[in-house]
């Protein structure tokens, strides 16, 4: 059995500080996906600041590569072997329900965040990730004068979160009168979206627009169009906020991205499962919302509370 070298290092480095279910006792795992160091980060200050008000040990774990559904379980494991009590979740694999199930009638709840794939969690915490991508379409649209051919450049077929991000704004881009000229999928590293969108790009003559559906593939594009120095100015609007994007949005090499809360998402996760661990009932979904940031609203108050900009 291969694993994902990123888990290997991690795996390694937990065993070298001695973390075992005897040291860490009663505590909250919370198991992230890949595709954004940046996101996933904010996801995980928003965890532990969880669980320093509620007096509970919290873990953060993830891996690189969203792809590695062998490595996200492995994670689990340990997680409930070192004694955590209850589960946040962002499920990289549907297999995760035969997991969730088993952990349930163990005693220990899940909640998913950022993504929902069913089976017997608690709850979901998460965007509306179809609504999102609505309203990316909906940007790129109203940027574009409603006329236009937009490529969608995709993560991966088996992300549902980004899946659905990418099917609005197809609805999105459609309704207001753009042309889905091409598709392809990026894959799930930044070093991935990076080389398969720039072989795509030289290959779309005419293009005015391309939606990327997380911080990985945003920035793989972004890459890619400054490598490329295309003659025509390309359109670019992301999902996820990351320092290269934010800059690159003050420079014009972006037009705008749509952010998540992930702060939000790691914090509300960790006290709703805390809730369901002491036996108090919560809401089946909680939505964190989305706003477009693009450079007139980028020195707004709410903007910069969202991005963590002084």
């Amino acid at each position: 059995m291969q694993i994902n070298l990123s888990y290997r290092c991690l795996f390694g480095l937990i065993l070298l500080l001695g973390l075992n279910a005897t040291s860490l006792g009663n505590c909250i795992g919370v198991v992230t996906a890949g595709g954004g160091a940046g996101f996933w980060g904010k996801v995980e200050k928003g965890a532990h600041q969880a669980g320093l008000e509620l007096g509970i040990k919290v873990i953060v774990r993830g891996l690189a590569d969203e792809a590695s559904s062998e490595g996200q379980r492995h994670i689990i494991n340990s997680m409930i072997n070192w004694g955590c009590k209850g589960l946040v979740l962002a499920p990289n694999a549907s297999e995760r329900q035969q997991v969730v199930t088993s952990l349930k009638a163990q005693g220990i709840p899940t909640v998913y965040i950022d993504r929902d794939i069913g089976g017997d969690r608690a709850s979901v915490i998460k965007t509306q990730n179809f609504e999102a991508g609505v309203l990316a379409g909906q940007e790129m649209a109203k940027a574009l004068n409603g006329k236009g051919r937009v490529a969608l450049l995709r993560m991966d077929q088996q992300v549902i979160s980004t899946t659905h991000r990418e099917n609005g704004f197809i609805k999105g881009a459609q309704t207001g009168g753009l042309a889905i000229q091409f598709e392809a999928y990026l894959g799930t590293t930044i070093g991935d979206a990076r080389k398969h969108a720039t072989q795509a790009l030289k290959h779309m003559p005419g293009i005015d627009g391309i939606f990327t559906p997380n911080e990985s593939t945003s920035i793989g594009a972004m890459l890619a169009l400054e490598a490329l120095q295309l003659p025509h100015s390309i359109l670019h609007i992301g999902f996820d906020a990351h320092e290269r994007m934010i800059k690159a949005l003050t420079e014009n090499k972006m037009q705008g991205f749509i952010v998540q809360r992930p702060f939000l998402m790691g914090y509300q996760g960790v006290h709703t499962v805390y809730k369901v661990m002491k036996g108090l009932s919560v809401e089946p979904l909680i939505d964190t919302g989305v706003k477009f940031i693009n450079k007139n609203n980028l020195n707004h108050k709410e903007t910069k509370e969202i991005l963590s900009l002084k």
